[in-house]
């Protein structure tokens, strides 16, 4: 009989413009003054975006903040069980990406403005703990180890109000993932539960990197946003 098992995620944490991305991490700036285009405009955004990032230090490495997700899984078993991670000294790489994934629109009285912003290549790297307290024939083990996910692109659907051609406020903003790839996980091998562990592994980190670009991001670009509004 197959038994669904619910295993906790538990992401907790010591720790954690818009250009154009060139060789070795060097980005070419494309925004210009008085931007009036949508393609203008969302270059502007996401530049000073940048800046915001930089002054941060976010553009380089973010320690990762508290979070936690679930899913399930099944064990071919009449036992209940689950299963733990906790994941410690976690960070983020690759959100100095950030720039105009493609072109921008308004809407006919040009009082909306829509587009998408994308980072690449991002890393979510973390030591981890993973607990499994064993169930019928699967006996009880705990392994530590370090595990890197990676994103080739992390892409931010983003409207944001207009008044005569200058940016007010975020509209809309929704968050979705490109192709990831679980890098790192070590002390796995020979591993029974290892296929098991790296599917936990992969969703906790990819949804670490989209509550990320949901959230943290979403402040800078808005941060930038405000500025222009202000005339900053």
């Amino acid at each position: 009989m197959l038994r669904t098992v619910v295993a906790v995620v538990v992401v907790a944490v010591v720790g954690l413009g818009a250009a154009v991305p060139a060789a070795d991490n060097i980005y070419v700036p494309r925004a210009v003054d008085n931007p009036q285009t949508p393609n203008q405009i969302l270059d502007a955004i996401f530049e000073r975006t940048l800046e915001k990032l930089k002054s941060l230090g976010w553009d380089k490495y973010k320690n990762v903040q508290n979070g936690k997700s679930e899913f399930p899984f099944e064990v071919n078993t009449d036992a209940e069980s689950g299963e733990t991670f906790n994941i410690r000294s976690a960070g983020i790489t690759g959100l100095g990406s950030i720039r105009r994934s493609k072109s921008g629109t308004f809407n006919s009285n040009k009082t909306v403005l829509s587009g998408t912003a994308v980072v690449e290549n991002v890393r979510a790297s973390a030591d981890y703990t993973v607990t499994f307290p064993g169930t019928g024939q699967a006996p009880a083990q705990t392994v530590n180890g370090q595990v890197t996910e990676n994103v080739n692109k992390l892409f931010a659907d983003i409207q944001i109000n207009m008044k005569n051609g200058v940016p007010q406020s975020i509209r809309n903003y929704s968050v979705r993932s490109g192709h990831d790839d679980l890098e790192q996980a070590t002390n796995l091998d020979g591993n029974d539960m290892a296929p098991l562990h790296t599917n936990g592994f992969r969703k906790s980190l990819r949804e670490l990197l989209e509550s990320t670009m949901a959230s943290n991001m979403k402040v800078q670009i808005n941060k930038a946003i405000q500025d222009m509004k202000n005339g900053l």
